[in-house]
């Protein structure tokens, strides 16, 4: 399978992903939540819901518990890069409802990578 239909499947996901994950960092931020703790808290929240979406959806793989186990460590990049992204938004006077939601967008390339490589290089197998 070529990596076009992967990666507009990895964006659906991602939008559908990043809207929910949203959501509840401004909920967090309305509720007074500090911004480095809503991100960290709506990024986790979405390691669920994307390894199943992008498990079934964007790579056609089978889940497996090890699979659930493992996938998170493919997000330690990408939430570190976030986490670092977010404190120079903020540190430049970007307000926090917006800076999340960037911090979130810059970091898709990295992420669409280590999923690839994840479902395809060592993680499950295709379905056949």
């Amino acid at each position: 399978m070529g990596i076009r239909p992967e990666l507009l499947r990895f964006v659906l996901v991602g939008v559908a992903n990043t809207l929910a994950t949203t959501l509840l960092y401004w909920v967090l931020l309305a509720a007074g939540i500090p911004p480095a703790a809503g991100f960290a808290t709506a990024f986790v929240s979405g390691i669920g819901l994307a390894w199943w979406m992008n498990g079934r959806f964007t790579f056609s793989t089978r889940h497996s518990r090890w699979g659930l186990v493992v996938y998170p460590l493919v997000y330690v990049p990408s939430w570190a890069l976030g986490q670092w992204l977010l404190g120079i938004f903020i540190g430049r006077e970007v307000p926090p409802w917006l800076a999340g939601p960037l911090a979130s967008l810059l970091i898709v390339p990295l992420s669409f990578a280590l999923n690839r490589f994840f479902f395809r290089g060592w993680g499950p197998r295709p379905q056949a």
